[in-house]
Order: structure tokens, then C-alpha cells, then sequence
């Protein structure tokens, strides 16, 4: 009787890692998109963000990568709604002001 080999479970891969650009490219084209809309201003929390540009929470994700972007791209008039501790984390959230 031949039996075939049971395949081995495979280990959770880490997602590739993500770019700065990639989150730049990701909150400028919300931001676009809620200005399209009408909006005034428009509250963007890292945790969604990070999760529309790729998986999280993972192993080996890119939250300090996705709140530096955030930080950045701010402008006169947009306000730090939440700060996390540490300054980095999934809770930050901050509303960005149309039109921009």
C-alpha cells in the first residue's frame, strides 16, 4: 500500500515590507477622494490606513513607516486628533483638511 506524505502546515510568511511611498501614494489618493466627494476635511486613522495599503496586524508590519507619512504630509490646519503613546501606533489619528 503506498501512502502519500501528509503536507507539512506552512508557516505564516511576513508580508513583503512596505514603502513609504506606498503609504504616501495610499493617503494622497484618500485624500483626493474625499475632497471629489465634497468634504471638508476628512479623519484618517493609521490602523485603516495601514490595513488599505497592506495586511495588519502581520508580522513584520509597517506602522512606524505609516504614522512618519502621516506626520508628514500634514499641513497648516490639519489637527492631531489622537496621539498614541509613543507617538507611533495604530490609534493615531489625524483630520486632514480639504481642500488640500
Amino acid at each position: 500500500m503506498k501512502t502519500t506524505p501528509t503536507p507539512r502546515p506552512q508557516s505564516p510568511q511576513t508580508p513583503a515590507r512596505l514603502t513609504k511611498s506606498d503609504f504616501v501614494t495610499a493617503l494622497r489618493k484618500l485624500l483626493q477622494e474625499a475632497e471629489k466627494a465634497g468634504k471638508t476635511s476628512v479623519d484618517v486613522r493609521a490602523a485603516a490606513l495601514h490595513t488599505d495599503v497592506g495586511i495588519y496586524p502581520a508580522r513584520g508590519h509597517s506602522m512606524p513607516t505609516c504614522c512618519t507619512v502621516m506626520y508628514e504630509e500634514m499641513k497648516p490646519g490639519d489637527e492631531i486628533l489622537v496621539t498614541p503613546p509613543g507617538g507611533k501606533g495604530p490609534s493615531l489619528l489625524v483630520q486632514y483638511k480639504l481642500p488640500r
